[in-house]
């Protein structure tokens, strides 16, 4: 059996309300049903579709080594950069896993919260964890073998 994973970790963050006072807010990150787990994923799909022209503009030639030892503390040590590269598509992604309002983001959240915000909704979702068991679910073949698979796919259809 595997281990459960909180439902909810409350990240604080401090806001500045109209009287110029700092006020301790707490945003409950959730763990997120299916259709917003979709939201999330691809949220996080258009951050991934940018991460290979913000590691070229960092210098790092092999992406490809380079994305497969990368681990998740690097990950989260990156992310003032990639906000600087992908704002937009950062926020959105803040937005669908809090369930907060874009203004409200950028109005109040700054970059040591948004990281911790981010570290939440992988977290509390295990993002990494459900990755690493779709791999699993996915059948490996040698490149150029055919399985049962391809040969059903290579069938040519019955026209009458």
């Amino acid at each position: 059996m595997s281990k459960t994973l909180p439902r909810i970790k409350v990240v604080e963050i401090t806001i500045i309300d109209e009287t110029g006072q700092e006020q301790v807010q707490k945003i409950p990150v959730k763990k997120a049903g299916l259709g917003r787990w979709k939201q999330i994923t691809n949220a996080i799909k258009k951050l991934i579709n940018l991460f290979p022209e913000f590691l070229k503009s960092k210098g790092i030639e092999d992406l490809e080594t380079f994305i497969d030892s990368l681990t998740y503390t690097d990950l989260i040590a990156m992310i003032p950069d990639i906000l600087d590269m992908a704002a937009d598509e950062f926020i959105n992604l803040l937005a669908v896993g809090t369930g907060l309002e874009v203004g409200f983001l950028e109005e109040y959240v700054g970059i040591d919260e948004a990281v911790d915000l981010v570290e939440a909704i992988i977290q509390v979702n295990d993002i990494f964890g459900a990755v690493e068991k779709g791999k699993n679910l996915i059948p490996r073949a040698k490149p150029g073998k055919v399985t049962q698979i391809t040969v059903k796919q290579k069938k040519p259809g019955n026209k009458k």
